[in-house]
């Protein structure tokens, strides 16, 4: 590709630096001059020719100078070329010499002489035209990469680096220079290799497939620098035959995330002990109050104990999100009835008090391997979710199919239901849905938990929602 592109670069700037034909593009008139002093030029060459080859003197000195004319000055030109050539070859080639009378066969070829020219000058200016629109869309091409603030590297499979641009240089420290003796894995660090590796090689299994990774690389100072990388399989590209690395640095972004996330852990650590504590006392404080009958103080006390226990519910989701983001989740893997699992949750959130009704349709039993706890947070949150965002409903729905080897647990509501284009977004980290900020309150952790955790598990968690007619959120398990 940059081998094709240089060579058209090199004709386009040895043609556009020429001056004298340079110079002919200002007045019009100038380009026929030219023409026709290129057409004397030839004519004089060809009656040199004339005296020692005879009337066997070829025309093709004609048709050079109406490839040059055309490409340089346009069609017209070249047509009046074609014209004047045609004159100028019967007047001074054709017997009788040095005037314009010519018999028929003579007439014959000077038609089909002109009948050529003019192809040649048609087809000439279209060629032309084509050319210049390939070489300009290459020039722009050329320019965006070479100016973009991304990385870009063409890559063979073993690794070698065919291209590089400047931002590239500007990122890593390396240049292009570097790259003759350095292939793309020795930028990386050691232990995310087989990691990168493994991400490019599945790129490189299908064709025109991105897939995008965030690792580190070495600078060329021998600092680590963080990296989000796409990587895009265009082997079957015929002017690219690469696949091509694209990347920006990330570094300020990961340590601010990891700064974050060390907040969090240290915070939630923090609030965690005085607020078991206080619920501690709010409780025994609760049981005095119910014990000396003094229902006031019992009512404030026991608002009190909930909204404790709202606190240290969105601590345990700071926590869980710090636990996620640094890999430190573990799974506690057992085998399980799943039916079982989902009778336990529905039964203890079923209060005799709770305006919901959770109707269950439990499917096949089946036996999970997976942690019974972390699966069963996920079903508490959707069902939890469902009574809070359909305050106008009365009952939520249960249900679990077996499809291609997997279980789906469906929670189904009649709430007041999610927009399309937010859907996409529903289980992202700290992301709340328009209508419901303002009315219900909230971290926009829950749903990114769960997913995380269903992940973990080999699973997948999707929604499918209409506003104003509720929800049906799943997530499958591998049986």
């Amino acid at each position: 590709m940059w081998k094709e592109d240089q060579i058209t670069n090199v004709l386009n700037l040895t043609m556009k630096n020429n001056s004298f034909l340079k110079s002919a593009a200002k007045p019009w008139y100038i380009k026929y001059i030219i023409s026709l002093f290129l057409v004397a030029v030839a004519t004089g060459l060809k009656l040199s020719f004339f005296y020692s080859l005879g009337s066997k003197t070829p025309f093709l000195l004609y048709f050079a100078v109406i490839i040059i004319v055309v490409r340089f000055y346009g069609k017209w030109p070249a047509v009046f070329a074609c014209i004047l050539s045609t004159i100028v070859i019967n007047y001074f080639f054709f017997p009788p010499y040095y005037s314009f009378s010519i018999k028929e066969n003579d007439a014959l070829q000077l038609i089909i002489f002109l009948l050529e020219c003019f192809l040649l000058a048609y087809t000439g200016d279209s060629l032309g035209k084509v050319v210049n629109h390939v070489a300009e869309t290459q020039r722009t091409f050329k320019v965006l990469i070479e100016k973009s603030s991304d990385g870009v590297m063409m890559l063979k499979l073993d690794g070698h680096i065919t291209y590089s641009n400047p931002a590239v240089w500007k990122i890593t420290g390396y240049t292009s220079e570097d790259f003759k003796s350095l292939d793309f894995w020795a930028m990386l660090v050691h232990e995310e290799m087989s990691y990168v590796k493994e991400k490019f090689y599945n790129s490189a299994s299908h064709t025109d497939r991105s897939i995008k990774v965030q690792h580190k690389i070495i600078h060329k100072l021998g600092h680590p620098i963080w990296v989000e990388s796409t990587i895009t399989n265009l082997i079957e590209e015929p002017s690219v035959k690469s696949m091509v690395v694209s990347f920006i640095d990330v570094t300020e972004r990961v340590v601010r995330d990891h700064q974050m996330e060390d907040f969090i852990g240290v915070a939630s650590h923090e609030l965690k002990t005085p607020l078991t504590s206080l619920k501690a006392y709010t409780q025994v404080l609760e049981m005095r109050m119910k014990k000396e009958e003094n229902v006031t103080s019992a009512i404030l006390v026991n608002k009190i104990d909930k909204q404790i226990n709202r606190v240290v519910s969105m601590i345990f989701d700071l926590l869980d999100v710090t636990k996620l983001q640094s890999g430190i989740m573990h799974l506690n893997k057992v085998h399980f009835d799943l039916n079982d699992l989902i009778s336990e949750i529905t039964d203890s959130m079923q209060n005799p008090g709770q305006k919901h009704q959770i109707i269950t349709e439990p499917g096949p039993a089946v036996i999970i391997n997976g942690d019974k706890d972390r699966i069963g947070q996920v079903l508490i949150n959707l069902l939890s979710n469902g009574m809070k965002y359909s305050p106008d409903a009365n009952s939520i729905h249960v249900f679990t199919k077996i499809e291609d080897n997997f279980i789906v647990i469906y929670v189904k509501d009649n709430g007041i239901g999610i927009s399309r284009e937010e859907i996409d977004k529903i289980f992202d980290r700290f992301y709340r849905v328009g209508n419901v900020k303002e009315s219900f309150q909230g971290l926009g952790l829950g749903l990114y938990i769960s997913s995380q955790i269903v992940v973990r598990h080999g699973g997948r968690m999707g929604v499918s929602s209409e506003e104003n007619k509720g929800s049906v959120f799943w997530f499958s398990l591998p049986l």
